[in-house]
């Protein structure tokens, strides 16, 4: 890779959590876009990233693309978001925590991750 030392630090480190060699931060899960993608996935992945940046705790958060497969593929997941037409879901370890508006989906996700920091 060829890019600016800054993103081939994170590439780097998203390698070593994919290796269980690092257990800080982040590991974002996203789902391939496909025909139920009702979302800005691209968007919204952006966003989390932006938005877990500097978290050391290790955490697994799911960012998925519909509200049909999204709850199944992030049960694994500390936390999830997955989106929907004009509506979305937030989860935690699988389970439906909301059920909210697009426009609301990233305030609400970002609630619950500052509840699941906080304890």
């Amino acid at each position: 890779m060829t890019e600016d030392p800054v993103k081939e630090i994170i590439v780097a480190k998203k390698i070593l959590k994919s290796l269980n060699l690092l257990d800080e931060g982040v590991e974002i899960i996203s789902c391939p876009i496909c025909g139920r993608t009702k979302i800005n996935l691209f968007k919204l992945v952006e966003e989390i990233e932006k938005l877990t940046a500097k978290i050391k705790e290790p955490l697994k958060i799911a960012v998925m693309g519909c509200v049909v497969n999204g709850p199944g593929e992030a049960k694994e997941a500390d936390l999830g978001i997955a989106g929907g037409v004009g509506r979305g879901i937030i989860l935690k370890k699988g389970e439906i925590l909301k059920n909210v508006s697009e426009k609301d989906l990233l305030g609400e996700f970002k609630k619950e991750l500052d509840k699941m920091l906080a304890k």
